[in-house]
C-alpha cells in the first residue's frame, strides 16, 4: 500500500520492472492541487512508489532498500529544494521513517537535520519541519544534542510567532524533549549554551502558555520540559517566580499526567539542597526532656490522644524494662526469659534494644549479641507458639548488623509457618526494591497479629513507598499504555488513604509524622476537588505540621531538611500566587480529552495521526503514548489486590471467577474465607 493511504493492492514489481523510479522533471501529478501535508505526503509515497510505512512490514522493505530510497528521496529534496510541497512533504516522509530507530539513526547520520532546519524559516513548511523535528527527538540520541545547539532558532520561532498555537506547542514539545540533555550531558558546546538558553527558553514558554489559543499539548510539553531541567538548574528556575508559579499550580490540573509532571518538577527543584533523613536518635536527650515536662501546647495535644499511648511514653517505658530485664538476667542468667522480653520490647516501639557494652560476667558482651543467643534458648525451651517471638530476635539482629538480605530469609521462612504474623513483612519494607517494600507494608497492614508500632510503621513506609512509585509511573509513561498512567495514579491514591489513616492514627510525636503530613498536604492539593487558594481545607494537616516541628524541638530530635519537606513548603508558600497567576490557564486548558466535531484542522490532524501510526502485520496497533489520558477514579479499583490493597500493574485474577485480582497465592489464600461467599465459576 502507498503511504498512509488505503488503496488497492499493487501487484508486486517483476524483475524487469524500474526499482523506486524517480518522478521526472516535471510537476508531481496532482502536488500543486493538494491541500494539507496528509495529502501532499500520499501523493509523494505514490510517486516514489513507497511501501506502507505506517506498517511494520512497509519499514521492513525500507530496510532492505534503505540506499536506494534514501538517495531517491535526498535527490527530489535537492531538486525540488525550492518547492515547499515537495521539499517539506519529502521530510514528513523521513519523519515518519523515524518511527524505527535504526532507520532514524541512519537517517540523522544522512545529515536529516540539515534538511529540516532550512525549512523552519519558509511558513508554509514551518509546521511540517516542527513536527520532523518533535518526531526525530522523541527517542534518546544525537538528535537531541543538535537541537539544542540549534535551540535560538526555535526559542526565536516561538518568540516571533507566539499566537501561532501549532508553532509554539511543535516547538516547545521538541525542545521539552531535547532541553534536558544540555543539563545532562558536559558536551563542549554546552558550557557557554546553558545559562544564555534555559532563561531564554523559560521566559518564551511561559509567555506562549498565557496565550488564550494555548493549548492543552503546549501545557503539558511545557511541564515535561521543566520536569526534565529542574534538577540540574534550580537556581535558573528559582529566578524565574512565573515558571515557579506554573509547576505549582499544575498540582491542580484536572489531568493527572500534568498533576504528576508538576509534582516531579517541584521535587526535582530542591534534590541537591536536600537532607537525608538518617537514623540519628538519642534516645536520652528525648527522656530527659520527658522528664522536664512538655509546653502546655504540646502537653493539651498528647493528653488528648492518650499520654500513655504516645511514642514518648513507650519509649519511657521499654528503656525501663529493657534495663529491669537485663539486670534480671545478671542474677538469673535466664536467656529464655530474657529473649521472650526482648522480642515483646522490639514489637512495642521503635530502638527498644538499647546498643552499648554489658559491665557484667554475661555470655554476651553487648545487648545485640544477646539477640541471637535468646533466640536459640527460646528455640530450646519454649514451645511452638513462641517460635514467632524467637523469630523476632533473629530477624532484628540481622537488621541491627545490616544483614537486610538475610532478614529477609528468616522472615520468609517465618511467614509460611505464621503468614498472620505482621513483623515478618517488615525486612522486606527495607529492602531496595521499592516495589517489593510496599507490597510487604501492604501486607503487614492486613495481619491481624501486630501491635500499634508495627501497623504505624507499615503505614508510613507504604505512604512513602506508594508515593514514590505514583511519580516515577507517571513521569516514565510518556512511551507506555494506559495501564501505565492508571497504575500510576492507583499507587498515589493509596499513598493518599494510607496518609489519611497514619495522621488519624499514630502518636502526634511519632519520628515520622512530619514526612507523612507533607505527603498528606501534597496529595490532598492533587486529590480533592474544591481547595481554596489559602488553603483553609489544608489549615489542621498545617497546624499538626508545626506542633511536630515544636516536639521534635524539645525532644532535641533532628529536623532534617528532607525533599518532600521542602517540596511541601515550597508549595504551600507558593500556592496562592500560583493559582491567581495560572489558575485559571490551567483549569481551561488540562481538562480531560473530550471528543470534538471534525473541523477546519481536520487536515493537519491527520498527518500528526499519521506519523503516529504503527501497525503489525495482522493490522493491530503498536502502543503508543497517551499525552492526555481521560482517567476517572473509578479505574483504580482495577489495579488493587482486593486482599491487602497493594496497586499494581501485574496483579492475577482469581481463576474461578475472574473478578478479584491478588498479589500473589498468599494473598488469595488470606482472602478466601470472604472472598468465597461471593466467588461464582
Amino acid at each position: 500500500m502507498p503511504g498512509p493511504g488505503r488503496g488497492r493492492r499493487r501487484p508486486k514489481p517483476t524483475s524487469s520492472s524500474p526499482r523506486l523510479p524517480h518522478p521526472s522533471q516535471a510537476r508531481i501529478e496532482g502536488i500543486d492541487d493538494a491541500e494539507g501535508w496528509y495529502l501532499i505526503i500520499t501523493i509523494l509515497c505514490k510517486a516514489y512508489k513507497l511501501p506502507d510505512l505506517t506498517r511494520v512490514s512497509g519499514l521492513r522493505k525500507v530496510h532492505a532498500k534503505f540506499e536506494s530510497i534514501y538517495t531517491q528521496l535526498d535527490t527530489g529534496y535537492t531538486r525540488y529544494s525550492s518547492d515547499d510541497k515537495v521539499a517539506g512533504g519529502i521530510v514528513g516522509i523521513f519523519a515518519k521513517m523515524c518511527s524505527d530507530t535504526v532507520l532514524r539513526n541512519k537517517l540523522i547520520s544522512k545529515g536529516l537535520l540539515d534538511k529540516v532546519f532550512p525549512l523552519l524559516a519558509r511558513p508554509a513548511c514551518r509546521h511540517i519541519a516542527l513536527r520532523a523535528l518533535g518526531t526525530i527527538t522523541q527517542n534518546p540520541g544525537v538528535a537531541r544534542v543538535e537541537v539544542v545547539i540549534q535551540a535560538p532558532i526555535l526559542i526565536r520561532l516561538i518568540a516571533e510567532h507566539v499566537q501561532d498555537s501549532q508553532t509554539t506547542e511543535l516547538a516547545v514539545s521538541s525542545l521539552a524533549y531535547s532541553i534536558p540533555v544540555l543539563v545532562d550531558i558536559d558536551h563542549p558546546d554546552f558550557r557557554s549554551l546553558r545559562p544564555l538558553l534555559l532563561p531564554k527558553i523559560l521566559e518564551v514558554t511561559v509567555t506562549a502558555i498565557k496565550q488564550p489559543n494555548a493549548t492543552p499539548l503546549l501545557l503539558t510539553s511545557a511541564m515535561r520540559l521543566f520536569v526534565g531541567t529542574t534538577s540540574r538548574a534550580s537556581s535558573i528556575f528559582k529566578e524565574n517566580r512565573s515558571v515557579i508559579n506554573f509547576i505549582v499550580a499544575g498540582l491542580r490540573s484536572s489531568d493527572w499526567v500534568m498533576k504528576c509532571l508538576s509534582f516531579g518538577a517541584i521535587v526535582h527543584l530542591h534534590e541537591h539542597e536536600s537532607e537525608s533523613d538518617a537514623i540519628s536518635f538519642d534516645g536520652r536527650k528525648v527522656l530527659a526532656a520527658a522528664c522536664r515536662g512538655f509546653p502546655n501546647h504540646i502537653q493539651h495535644v498528647l493528653n488528648n490522644y492518650g499520654m500513655e499511648r504516645t511514642d514518648t511514653i513507650k519509649l519511657t517505658l521499654a528503656t525501663r524494662d529493657f534495663h529491669q530485664a537485663l539486670a534480671t538476667c545478671i542474677q538469673d542468667r535466664n536467656l529464655y526469659s530474657l529473649g521472650l522480653k526482648l522480642a515483646n520490647l522490639i514489637l512495642f516501639t521503635e530502638f527498644s534494644i538499647a546498643d552499648g557494652p554489658m559491665y557484667a560476667d554475661l555470655p554476651f558482651t553487648t545487648s545485640t549479641e544477646a539477640l541471637p543467643l535468646c533466640s536459640k534458648a527460646i528455640r530450646e525451651r519454649g514451645n511452638r507458639e513462641q517460635l514467632d517471638l524467637a523469630d523476632v530476635l533473629d530477624i532484628k539482629f540481622a537488621i541491627k548488623c545490616s544483614r537486610i538480605s538475610e532478614a529477609r530469609e528468616i522472615a520468609k521462612k517465618a511467614l509460611e509457618r505464621n503468614p498472620d504474623f505482621a513483623y515478618f513483612h517488615h525486612p522486606t519494607t527495607l529492602c531496595a526494591n521499592t516495589a517489593d517494600a510496599l507490597r510487604a507494608a501492604k501486607k503487614g497492614l492486613k495481619c491481624r497479629k501486630t501491635t500499634p508500632f508495627i501497623r504505624s510503621q507499615m503505614l508510613q513506609r507504604a505512604v512513602e513507598y506508594a508515593g514514590i512509585l505514583g511519580l516515577e509511573s507517571l513521569q516514565d509513561a510518556s512511551d507506555a499504555g494506559d495501564k501505565k498512567w492508571e497504575e500510576g495514579i492507583a499507587f498515589l491514591i493509596s499513598a493518599y488513604e494510607d496518609a489519611k489513616t497514619y495522621v488519624a492514627e499514630a502518636s502526634p510525636d511519632s519520628r515520622r509524622m512530619k514526612d507523612v503530613l507533607c505527603w498528606l498536604v501534597i496529595l490532598t492539593i492533587m486529590v480533592e476537588e474544591n481547595i481554596s487558594p489559602d488553603l483553609r481545607e489544608l489549615k489542621h494537616h498545617l497546624d499538626r505540621l508545626k506542633l511536630s516541628d515544636d516536639i521534635k524541638t524539645f525532644l532535641g530530635l533532628p529536623r532534617p531538611r528532607t525533599n518532600i519537606n521542602l517540596t511541601m513548603q515550597k508549595i504551600v508558600q507558593t500556592f496562592a500566587q500560583a493559582v491567581e497567576e495560572f489558575g485559571e490557564i490551567i483549569a481551561q486548558k488540562t481538562a480531560p480529552e473530550q471528543k470534538t466535531e471534525i473541523d477546519a484542522t481536520k487536515a493537519e490532524d491527520d498527518l500528526a495521526a499519521w506519523l503516529d501510526d504503527l501497525r503489525t502485520e495482522d493490522g493491530s496497533e503498536e502502543p503508543k503514548a497517551r499525552s492526555h489520558p481521560s482517567i476517572t477514579l473509578n479505574h483504580i479499583k482495577l489495579y488493587q489486590c482486593s486482599w491487602c490493597g497493594n496497586p499494581s500493574a501485574v496483579l492475577k485474577k482469581c481463576t474461578a471467577c475472574g473478578k478479584v485480582m491478588y498479589c500473589d497465592s498468599g494473598c488469595q489464600k488470606s482472602h478466601w474465607s470472604e472472598h468465597k461467599k461471593v466467588c461464582t465459576k
